[in-house]
């Protein structure tokens, strides 16, 4: 007979303690990436990407690089920033050559919509020492990478 599993309700109010991680730059590693096709039928990759929080906990962030020509600039940026830069110039990536790869990111928070809470969400990919700091320490004013053109949501295609 299988017992039923036990819980205190009263913590069904409480905080997870875990919170988004604070905008800034992160060392953030792959630790999955999944080919897949968008809702409109594009191939992209999905990441399941892992950060450190400055409270010491791990917080997942995901991202996708979209195969089309308004979303290349990140694609750009992610093979840069992991080394990947001769397989962006072919012209050709998969997920395999994504896990495991560790890379700098400028996170951002992004407001909820539809209902769901607001996310982190990754701004861009930057070369490792490129841009701000992590949070908490100062930035030489100048230094920061210029942020990419926006993109109109409808051109995402997923």
């Amino acid at each position: 007979m299988i017992s039923p599993m036990e819980f205190n309700p009263t913590d069904a109010g409480n905080s997870s303690g875990f919170d988004l991680l604070p905008e800034g730059t992160y060392e953030i590693e792959v630790i999955e990436a999944e080919e897949q096709t968008s809702k409109k039928g594009n191939e992209m990759i999905a990441l399941t990407l892992q950060a450190q929080h400055p409270d010491g906990y791990p917080v997942r962030i995901w991202d996708y690089l979209v195969s089309v020509a308004a979303a290349t600039f990140k694609i750009e940026q992610f093979c840069n920033a992991a080394g990947l830069a001769e397989k962006f110039k072919a012209g050709r990536l998969m997920a395999d050559d994504c896990r495991g790869c560790k890379v700098t990111a400028r996170v951002e928070i992004e407001s909820g919509r539809d209902n769901y809470s607001d996310r982190n969400s990754i701004r861009e990919y930057v070369l490792a020492g490129a841009g701000e700091k992590k949070p908490g320490i100062s930035t030489q004013p100048g230094a920061e990478t210029p942020a990419p053109k926006p993109i109109n949501e409808e051109e995402i295609p997923f």
